[in-house]
């Protein structure tokens, strides 16, 4: 039986947009919860401080929408959620959860006050009644560049999903009151690398008794895992071209160059848990629409790295462990970068600054989970003023007056289910070659419905 790619994830989400226009905003501007997750690994500084650069234009773009200003609630969260691990301390996570999904709320860098009423935990302005003082670009500026000492597996996608109370989990006492019922809910993500959410208790982040080697059966502890264990892709140029297959931890006789590079093409999240490490993307969309009975009042957005290029070259790595010598360990170009990089994909789009960033396969694919609900922007781009427009006009699409009633929801299902959940620690799963060959069909198949639920690199 063939595999249903996951864009037909598509197919069955484009139910929930019929019917999804906004009501009218004329009679009364409007109520959206925003939420902003800002990857804190290293290295985001630049690309953090280009977000807080467009805060200005970004609340005038509020500010200009067909029925002014809407009440606002804003918040702030990181992509820490820790690394559960043996060796979480040596790759500097926290083995409990990092910040776990809660807002973030204080002043960064050079500021020393967000000017927020004492013990407030997000930006509230309702019915032109405020939590702060002075201006409210001049609040998120102070929030939003989160540093870069955050654990460097990110779970952008889970940090929301905790942070909302998604996934079923408790809200964090820290984010209480912020998701309103009745209020539109956009989210916007900044991160130059994949999500790496992965199930509790994960082996994804442990040596599990062997050596940090590719002799390991997960390879060397790096962000190479991430895309190893949660993306499948196509080899144009092996012997079974069409295969899906997970990016290799050693080199394939069709790698080539030096260093040697092997390119891959037509890349997906791996939904079907071939490996079972990390949690699907179709699980984390389909927990993020729950929050609403009508899904299409939720926006989301992402700047991110393109997805492609998608080329994996493997180098000697800057310090092995004892015993090593002569491994070659991989690594995913960036997508995007600065011109001359040697980490910089040639074929990728050129940065006119210092930004960069790797495939962002897992995120794009869960923003076009939302249909035009969603929207990815690259990361690379000289500034952040395009994206942050389309994601204030898109809000705009979809604004309600506080207390109104919601759109009338389309017929039929809005959501299609994932049909099981993972738990981690399984290598492969059923319908997965061992070789690495075409997957079975997809598990997330929902007979009954005739619907198909359809790194920035580390130098290791």
């Amino acid at each position: 039986m063939p595999r249903f790619p996951f864009r037909t994830l598509l197919t069955c989400l484009s139910l929930i947009a019929v019917g999804g226009t906004a009501a009218s905003a004329a009679a009364a501007p409007g109520a959206v919860d925003i939420l902003f997750m800002v990857d804190d690994s290293s290295s985001m500084d630049g690309m953090q401080q280009k977000l807080t650069q467009q805060m200005q234009a970004f609340v005038g773009a509020l500010q200009t929408l067909p029925g002014g200003f809407p009440d606002v609630h804003i918040a702030v969260v990181s992509s820490d959620m820790g690394a559960y691990g043996d060796v979480s301390a040596q790759i500097g996570c926290s083995r409990t959860g990092g910040d776990n999904g809660q807002f973030q709320a204080g002043p960064r860098q050079a500021c020393t006050d967000t000017t927020l009423d004492p013990g407030a935990t997000f930006i509230s302005n309702v019915g032109g009644v405020a939590n702060y003082t002075g201006n409210l670009a001049d609040v998120l500026s102070c929030i939003l560049p989160l540093g870069s000492m955050g654990c460097g597996f990110e779970q952008q996608l889970a940090s929301v999903v905790y942070a909302l109370g998604a996934g079923g989990s408790p809200v964090p006492a820290t984010n209480a009151g912020f998701l309103r019922p009745d209020a539109e809910l956009a989210i916007i993500l900044l991160t130059n690398e994949d999500d790496c959410s992965a199930p509790a208790a994960t082996t994804l982040y442990s040596l599990n008794g062997y050596l940090q080697s590719t002799t390991n059966p997960l390879g060397p502890v790096a962000n190479y895992r991430c895309n190893q264990f949660g993306h499948l892709c196509k080899d144009p140029t092996s012997s079974h071209p069409d295969a899906l297959i997970t990016p290799p931890l050693s080199p394939p006789a069709d790698a080539s160059g030096n260093p040697l590079t092997l390119t891959l093409t037509q890349c997906q999240s791996d939904d079907d848990n071939c490996t079972g490490m990390l949690t699907p993307v179709s699980q984390f969309a389909y927990q993020i629409m729950s929050l609403k009975k009508d899904p299409s009042q939720i926006v989301v957005g992402a700047i991110v790295a393109p997805p492609g290029p998608y080329t994996v070259e493997w180098l000697p790595p800057s310090n092995p462990a004892p015993g090593t010598s002569g491994e070659l360990w991989p690594q995913v170009m960036h997508s995007c970068g600065p011109a001359g990089g040697d980490d910089v994909n040639p074929a990728g789009q050129i940065s006119t600054d210092e930004s960069f960033g790797d495939p962002a396969v897992r995120i794009a694919q869960w923003t076009q989970a939302f249909g035009d609900n969603g929207f990815t922007a690259s990361i690379c781009d000289g500034d952040f003023s395009a994206a942050l427009q389309t994601f204030a006009t898109k809000i705009g699409q979809h604004l309600q007056p506080l207390g109104a009633a919601p759109p009338a929801a389309p017929p039929g299902p809005r959501v299609c289910p994932p049909a099981h959940q993972t738990t981690g620690g399984a290598f492969r799963g059923a319908g997965c070659s061992a070789a690495g060959g075409r997957p079975g069909a997809s598990a997330l198949l929902i007979a009954a419905l005739g619907l198909i639920w359809s790194r920035r690199r580390r130098r290791p």
